[in-house]
């Protein structure tokens, strides 16, 4: 397991789609379940945040190629 830092978004969501698939298997082990629900929701943050620095990002190259 990666630090967030260190992580790409495409390794987040990559781990992510891991941890769903195995809580979507019959006989999930349940004494993991709360953590991998944690690591989850770590990873749908670190994914949340990225995605609203890219838009931030493509927002100010909007803004500035239209104002040239």
């Amino acid at each position: 397991m990666k630090k967030k830092s260190e992580m790409t978004y495409d390794q987040a969501r990559e781990e992510l789609d891991t941890l769903v698939a195995s809580l979507e298997q019959p006989g999930a082990d349940l004494g993991k379940i709360s953590a991998h629900v944690k690591r989850a929701l770590e990873l749908v943050t670190f994914c949340r945040n990225y995605l609203h620095q890219v838009s931030k990002d493509a927002e100010k190259a909007i803004d500035s190629y239209e104002k040239e």
